[in-house]
């Protein structure tokens, strides 16, 4: 299951992949929806997930692909690998703005990860892909 969003940011590829190139960045713009457990150690970061009704996941994530200044790919592990995705951020310049992607696909999912994205999840994760840009936009606009 694929869940995007696109928002269009007054800035360059080369300044929003600079500060998306340090995963603990992320963190920041998803606000209370997101809780750092372990930062970024070169290798993987831990970070707690927080959904509606006090439903949370733990996840592990991995960068696996780094194409600058237009893309970055985290792997995602829950449950003990059980729930596994990627992250996908991809940067399109455009005259005087960028174009930025955020989505989220689920590739493998435990029963109950897949119980949770049909009953409301996807809508609560395409929200907070939204919301993700929004904050990004805002972290990088102009003063």
């Amino acid at each position: 299951m694929d869940v995007h969003a696109t928002r269009t940011i007054a800035a360059s590829p080369v300044e929003i992949y600079t500060f998306l190139e340090n995963p603990d960045r992320h963190w920041q713009l998803l606000g209370r929806r997101l809780q750092p457990l372990r930062p970024y150690d070169g290798e993987r970061s831990q970070v707690r997930l927080r959904g509606p009704l006090g439903i949370h996941r733990t996840l592990w994530i991995r960068m696996a692909v780094s194409d600058p200044p237009h893309e970055l790919v985290g792997r995602v592990e829950a449950g003990g690998g059980t729930t596994i995705g990627t992250v996908r951020w991809e940067i399109r310049e455009h005259t005087a703005s960028s174009s930025v992607t955020l989505t989220a696909r689920t590739e493998v999912a435990a029963w109950l990860d897949r119980l949770l994205l049909v009953c409301g999840g996807a809508h609560w994760l395409r929200r907070s892909l939204e919301v993700t840009l929004r904050a990004l936009d805002e972290r990088l606009a102009p003063d």
